[in-house]
């Protein structure tokens, strides 16, 4: 039995509106009426003609003969239009449309075509879900050669007879003249069910008895079912994912082949493709993801830990990263760079970091969002003298870098000065840079060229804030440290200042020539103890006040004098 090739460019179809209006063929030919159908349509390219059924505003069903050298989804292999809802070829009235893609069906002769534009103005052929039975009387229809004409003007249909039924073909035949002829190949076969026209099967191969030109006598023809293949096809039709994947150019694309079927997954849908994945929500559309991004979205849990993707996987301004941002309700990415690999970020950090210029200001992500054992969370990135943005739920999310945050780290970060409640900053006098921390009595870490960086926490730190912070003791040169008496704690500072505390004295400062003289006595470990007093102005000079004592300045001669008491 002959297949009704598409490459034949004299199409064909047998013609006649009713069984009764029939005639008997004259020559094996068939005549009568064109076909109303307005879903039947006509394909062409530089290779022939064939014929398909319009299913959806922008799908037509066809036979895979009409595509012969198209084998994967995607483009045709030649250029092909479709000429939709026109009354008489000759005319001007329907649409003349391009094909922009194809999706072969497997294991069948079926080809799914995607039109340029959607046609809403033409009447669409339902598929059935329902599969005719043996003795149904069923319409073939086409642009195919008829028993008088080569190359008709009109689509012409002849009602049929199913003669039997395959679990994936029909064999139909006629009494009175031919079924399906050359170029009837993808035109529907289909039947009236309460008004609506039902495709049932497409014209698939003929022995043509009848047709104009052949001297076979047989005239039964067998069609591809389609009904088995409804849901299917339906979901292919609506699938946003199948439409994007087309936009990118289906198996030709950098995704490649499918890698099974489209699947739900939370409130949307996946498909995975040799090279990537696409993930669909109605919230946020069909996106695209690959390589390490996408394994590393699939060990988090996807979907259902992330949110769908909103973006598809792009390139970073420096040329150097890759990124998808996902629809998280609190915001969430997952950052892929070469050195640093793929991680997420997420959430009130992320906030931040977008803030700061995403990968610009601090580098890529090198940790997903990890948590601490008292229940901060943070991400630390790959900015060349480190940095990290830590977030709890009374401080927010905060950036630390380089040396402060080395600091931070290595005299016990949280559990000691609690969680950064500001970014690295600048001082006013824009030498130093500092974070100030969660610690309940107050703690900071002040950083300058010359010093490095050095915490000052609690009644020291206010005494210094008191003072004018590092515009009046200057910056500290020590972290705060304990006594060797293990009574006090202290800090030093570059303006030949100091402020030593303890539980009995508070803190106070000792500043320039009494802090040396005091220094030289032993610090705390003198018989003046710790200081009692900032040092304050009296009649000639100076003095600080301490445990045991006093230490006078004389601004004359620059000289101390030490009173025990």
């Amino acid at each position: 039995m002959p297949v009704l090739s598409r490459r034949h460019l004299r199409p064909a179809v047998i013609a006649v509106t009713a069984i009764a209006a029939l005639s008997a063929p004259a020559a094996s030919a068939v005549t009568g009426a064109a076909t109303t159908s307005p879903f039947v349509v006509k394909l062409t390219n530089s290779a022939g003609a064939c014929s398909g059924v319009l299913v959806d505003p922008q799908w037509i069903l066809t036979s895979s003969t009409c595509f012969p050298d198209t084998t994967g989804t995607g483009a045709p292999s030649l250029d092909t239009t479709a000429i939709i809802g026109r009354s008489d070829l000759a005319g001007t009235d329907g649409h003349t449309i391009a094909i922009t893609s194809v999706v072969p069906q497997t294991g069948r002769p079926v080809v799914m075509a995607r039109l340029a534009s959607p046609v809403t103005d033409v009447t669409t052929a339902a598929i059935s879900g329902t599969a005719p039975q043996g003795g149904d009387t069923i319409q073939v229809a086409g642009y195919g050669r008829t028993a008088t004409e080569w190359v008709p003007n009109q689509p012409h249909s002849a009602a049929v007879t199913v003669d039997a039924t395959t679990a994936t073909t029909l064999t139909v035949s006629s009494s009175t003249g031919p079924t399906t002829c050359k170029g009837d190949a993808g035109g529907p076969a289909f039947r009236q069910n309460s008004g609506q026209s039902e495709l049932l099967a497409l014209n698939h191969a003929s022995w043509q008895g009848g047709c104009l030109g052949e001297t076979e006598t047989r005239t039964s023809a067998t069609e591809t079912r389609v009904d088995d293949l409804r849901d299917s096809l339906t979901a292919q039709m609506s699938s946003a994912i199948l439409a994007r994947y087309l936009e990118l150019g289906g198996t030709a694309s950098f995704l490649g082949n499918p890698s099974g079927a489209e699947y739900a997954v939370a409130d949307g849908t996946g498909q995975d493709y040799e090279h990537g994945s696409i993930y669909y929500s109605p919230a946020t559309g069909a996106h695209y993801i690959q390589g390490p991004i996408l394994e590393h979205y699939r060990a988090l849990g996807g979907p259902a830990a992330l949110g769908f993707p909103t973006t598809d996987e792009n390139t970073t301004p420096d040329g150097i990263g890759r990124y998808n941002h996902f629809n998280l309700p609190s915001g969430a990415s997952i950052y892929w760079s070469p050195a640093t690999g793929a991680h997420e970020i997420q959430g009130a950090i992320r906030d931040k970091w977008a803030t700061m210029g995403w990968e610009t200001k601090l580098g890529y992500p090198t940790t997903g969002e990890l948590g601490t054992s008292d229940g901060a969370r943070y991400n630390d990135f790959s900015h060349p003298d480190g940095a990290s943005i830590y977030w709890t739920s009374t401080t927010g999310a905060h950036e630390i870098q380089g040396l402060i945050r080395d600091k931070w780290l290595a005299i016990g970060a949280g559990p000691r000065l609690g969680y950064p409640v500001t970014d690295e900053s600048i001082t006013p006098d824009g030498v130093g840079h500092y974070n100030h921390f969660s610690l309940a009595d107050g703690a900071s870490i002040y950083w300058t060229p010359a010093t490095g960086a050095h915490s000052i926490q609690g009644a020291i730190r206010d005494r210094w804030a008191a003072l004018g912070w590092e515009t009046g003791p200057g910056y500290p040169t020590t972290d705060e440290s304990t006594t060797p008496d293990t009574i006090g704690r202290y800090n030093h500072f570059t303006n030949n200042t100091s402020i030593y505390w303890s539980p009995s004295t508070g803190a106070h400062a000792v500043v320039g020539t009494i802090r040396d003289t005091w220094a030289s006595l032993g610090w705390e470990t003198s018989r003046l103890g710790y200081p009692a007093s900032d040092e304050y102005g009296i009649a000639g000079g100076r003095r600080s006040d301490f445990q045991h004592g006093y230490i006078t300045w004389n601004a004359s001669n620059n000289t101390t004098q030490v009173i025990y008491t």
